[in-house]
């Protein structure tokens, strides 16, 4: 059973080239040798093999793959603990071995040693006759690359890839899936369709982004025993359950609707109503004291009918001369929310200069105020802001800001979101199946809890709303903007079960964010038992 610390224990995400300078430290500085974490990445990946697959080496044969450096090694290793356990095992190599160096050289040459069935692959042909005389069913092992992948995948590889995917239903994957960028997510040419990935020591970004996500299957992070300041040195972590219920404010049971904060959300257009309705429904469920509604005179009543009774409501100005009273209004709300379905007229660009100007509180730009920041260049008033502004962009709506193609938003979302903050000293959230959210100083964080159901109209309004409702409870920034992100996944997860993915809409999600919360509060995943083993999304 975890304990809390267990729980709450942060999940560092690294690159392809972060771990690999985390291993040289480990070496250099800890006098951890190279050899030490092969064995100890080999013998947590055999041991979830079997835990994973009991028949394998059985009623399988296991098939190993091993390509180059120390994916390769990896591989090795697993190969000589599976052949300890009599399990029946074929290694075929990608190298004749005169390229391999150190650790990954040494359990080659032990393998050897142990007379292991040894098979180097010098074309394709010969793996393809294996395949057409060899009777299955087969478990493979993938320590063809790893995070060592430095292009596309072509030639033998990309073969050998094609011939792995089909005729082995079960392939575990050591680190991450050959083909699939640890960096990026992205897939070079092939790739790996594993059905379990274990990875070594951090998880890395291409483990949740897509499409490379969708190529590793279950993944189980496992620890091999790096110094463990490591863990919370970098500037990327993965949203955990025991953290995020950390972040729950405690409430004041004697207090009033005033000692909840006073959220105003700006939005709304003939014809798009539906947005500001949602974002303001959600807001209530998180807990805010009061909601007030800005919407165009012109479709005041018609958003009313839809609001809840408990909502207040006021006229947006259409002309600037009475920008004067609505300045004073301001003054009254703890957050801003302002974007959903309010359209992009230069009226929208005024009010949207003022709330950035004269606001003296934390204000969440979405939809039409993000398109209003990009048509009208306003990134310089956001970074002139003195209080918290959260945006929350997705790709499209990201490119736009950045005045990038959207291709370069989906290759490196990373890279995208930190331009984002650099550009507008803002807290940005990336929306999609892995949200990433960056704060002005550059610590990351992702939200790996992808579900289809969610991609449906609505869900990004129903988020604002959320964080809206947080911010205006007096929560910091980037701790609401965190946590509502979370809620908001896991509202979504709790409408799939009850409906289906396919069935859900943006208003089940509100629905349910009361079951989000209570979840939330007694926390019971992922669990880290001994040997830092931590099976995630």
């Amino acid at each position: 059973m975890s304990t809390p610390n267990q729980l709450n224990t942060p999940i560092r995400i690294t690159t392809a080239a972060e771990m690999r300078e985390l291993d040289r430290i480990s070496e250099q500085d800890y006098g951890i040798d190279s050899i030490l974490l092969m064995e100890n990445a080999g013998r947590a990946a055999a041991q979830i093999l079997l835990e994973s697959f009991p028949h394998a080496g059985d009623q399988t044969e296991i098939l190993i793959f091993a390509g180059k450096g120390n994916n390769a090694g990896d591989a090795f290793v697993v190969a000589r603990r599976l052949m300890s356990l009599d399990r029946r095992v074929r290694v075929f190599h990608l190298d004749n071995g005169s390229q391999y160096r150190g650790a990954t050289l040494r359990n080659f040459e032990i393998l050897k040693k142990m007379k292991a069935k040894l098979t180097p692959i010098e074309s394709i042909g010969e793996l393809e006759e294996f395949f057409r005389t060899t009777n299955g069913p087969f478990t493979a092992v993938d320590g063809i690359l790893g995070t060592g992948l430095k292009g596309d995948i072509e030639g033998i590889f990309y073969d050998v890839v094609r011939l792995i995917n089909d005729h082995v239903e079960e392939i575990i994957a050591l680190d991450i899936p050959t083909g699939v960028s640890g960096d990026t997510g992205a897939v070079r040419g092939a790739a790996i369709q594993a059905t379990l990935t274990v990875s070594f020591g951090f998880p890395k970004l291409g483990h949740f982004l897509p499409p490379g996500a969708g190529r590793r299957g279950k993944l189980v992070n496992v620890d091999i025993s790096l110094p463990p300041r490591f863990r919370k040195e970098g500037d990327k972590f993965l949203l955990m359950p025991g953290r995020m219920s950390e972040l729950i404010q405690g409430r004041d049971r004697y207090g009033h609707k005033n000692s909840f904060g006073h959220t105003l959300l700006i939005g709304g257009s003939r014809g798009r109503i539906g947005a500001i309705t949602m974002a303001a429904r959600a807001c209530h469920r998180m807990g805010t004291g009061l909601v007030t509604v800005a919407t165009w005179e012109d479709c005041l009543d018609a958003l009313m009918a839809k609001l809840p009774d408990e909502t207040m409501s006021v006229a947006l100005p259409n002309d600037p001369n009475e920008i004067e009273d609505y300045r004073k209004l301001l003054s009254n709300y703890t957050s801003v929310v302002i974007g959903p379905g309010m359209g992009t007229n230069p009226a929208g660009k005024w009010i949207l200069q003022e709330v950035l100007g004269g606001f003296q509180g934390p204000v969440i730009l979405d939809a039409d105020a993000l398109n209003l920041v990009a048509d009208y260049k306003l990134h310089d008033y956001l970074v002139a802001r003195k209080h918290p502004t959260v945006m929350t962009p997705h790709p499209g709506e990201m490119a736009r800001l950045l005045d990038v193609a959207k291709e370069s938003i989906v290759e490196d979302p990373v890279a995208s979101l930190r331009a984002a903050v650099a550009r507008t000293h803002s807290i940005v959230l990336l929306k999609g199946a892995a949200t990433l959210i960056s704060s002005p100083d550059e610590v990351l964080y992702l939200n790996h809890y992808p579900n289809d159901g969610m991609a449906t109209a609505g869900s990004g309004d129903v988020l604002a709303g959320m964080i809206g409702g947080l911010l205006g409870q007096r929560m910091k920034a980037f701790e609401a903007t965190q946590l509502a992100v979370y809620l908001h996944s896991l509202a979504g997860d709790f409408a799939a079960r009850k409906l289906g993915h396919r069935s859900m809409t943006a208003p089940d999600i509100i629905e349910n964010i009361a079951h989000a919360f209570q979840d939330l509060r007694n926390p019971t995943e992922p669990t880290i038992p001994v040997e830092g083993r931590a099976q995630l999304r």
